[in-house]
């Protein structure tokens, strides 16, 4: 029976990414619940993001250049045992920080003039997507940031005016706000750094791309650990895609390991021994539910899905953002954590029984994965969006 009333005009947000796989797959389920409501999606990202956007079903609009940005996060690689650490810049502005806000400025104008075409009310930018912001900035519209992970970017906010008003200016654009009026944070409160940011709650729901068979696996009767050493560090160089020598390491040891990899990590392995199964490209939180622990690099989607299914952990950090992740997981309680100057095998397969034997880590695991289970799911934020985007 109709009211007679008229239903509110469908929002048009704007999703805003660079290109990098991983940064996008935690936005998706709210991407999804707003098209679910009705509302009109885009996301805005270089021209290689657009087959993993469309693959989620959603719209790809493209800005700038692609850029190749491997050889500047080779660069970040932390030092391993016997090499020299890299002298951080004079004047002192983290390198990671000047790569997005070049990223910012190559996708900058092409994404200002799209959206003046298209007029959203709402910009929704993951928090090295410093294009969202000035898009905001140049529309007069709200900016929220989307984290994947723990929030690395808020501690050295104070250097993001000087890298984005000279982009601003380009545009005619006044003063930016990179952080945005509202955070949303996926991210347990374990890993929260000290602060208060306002942030908004919501679950985590894992997103490995479209999805795939459903991974079974049978009861055993000791412990079975996942190794799985996500993308980055293979495209890095097969050097420091460690998944097969520590699967060897881990499998030393009373326990069933089960890799979950990609198909083109298979070459890189090695040898494995026979307590050790191979799955290729499984959604990794249907690998994870038959498991006791966690082994990986320590990339945010690896570290958040592995603590939305309870499960204690041992991160490796390769890099200074997953070094970070893996160090405030071990504050956490919820596992160990080792800088690539102290990978062995002794030293992973060590930190793997110390997991197994102390059960401090997995409670600490499980209350995470409740305190998840008990958040708002993105198609709850829907309506607070919408009245965000009318104000």
């Amino acid at each position: 029976m109709s009211t007679g009333g008229r239903r509110p005009r469908a929002l048009r947000v704007l999703f805003v990414m660079w290109g990098w796989r991983s940064h996008l797959h935690p936005v998706a389920p709210l991407a999804w619940a707003l098209r679910g409501a009705g509302h009109e999606v885009r996301v805005l990202g270089q021209p290689a993001l657009g087959p993993a956007i469309t693959e989620l079903g959603l719209t790809a609009v493209a800005a700038g250049p692609d850029l190749d940005v491997l050889p500047e996060f080779r660069k970040f690689v932390l030092p391993t045992e016997g090499q020299d650490a890299p002298r951080p810049p004079a004047d002192g502005v983290p390198r990671a920080l000047k790569l997005f806000a070049r990223l910012a400025g190559e996708m900058a104008a092409d994404a200002v003039r799209f959206a003046q075409a298209w007029r959203p009310d709402l910009v929704i930018a993951e928090p090295t997507a410093f294009a969202g912001p000035l898009v905001a900035a140049a529309l007069g519209i709200p900016s929220v940031r989307h984290l994947y992970g723990p929030d690395l970017v808020a501690g050295a906010a104070r250097f993001l005016p000087g890298l984005l008003e000279p982009i601003g200016g380009r545009l005619g654009v006044g003063p930016v706000d990179p952080l945005g009026g509202t955070t949303i944070d996926p991210t347990p409160s374990c890993l929260h750094a000290p602060g208060n940011l306002p942030r908004r709650l919501v679950r985590y729901l894992p997103c490995s791309g479209p999805e795939r068979a459903e991974v079974i696996l049978g009861p055993v009767s000791r412990p079975r650990v996942c190794v799985t050493w996500g993308h980055t560090m293979e495209l890095l160089g097969p050097q420091y895609f460690l998944a097969g020598e520590t699967a060897r390491a881990v499998a030393e040891l009373d326990v069933n390991v089960v890799l979950a990899i990609s198909a083109r990590q298979r070459a890189l392995l090695g040898e494995l021994p026979p307590n050790v199964s191979v799955f290729v490209d499984p959604p990794l939180d249907q690998v994870l539910a038959h498991c006791d622990v966690l082994v990986s690099q320590g990339g945010a989607g690896s570290v958040l899905t592995g603590l939305a299914a309870g499960l204690p952990q041992v991160a490796v950090g390769q890099l200074p953002d997953h070094l970070a992740i893996a160090r405030r997981l071990e504050a956490a309680g919820a596992g160990r954590a080792l800088a690539a100057a102290e990978f062995s095998p002794a030293a992973v397969a060590g930190a793997v029984f110390d997991v197994l034997q102390r059960d401090g880590f997995a409670a600490v695991a499980r209350r995470a994965r409740l305190e998840n289970e008990d958040r708002p799911a993105p198609a709850d934020l829907v309506g607070e969006l919408r009245s965000l985007a009318g104000r």
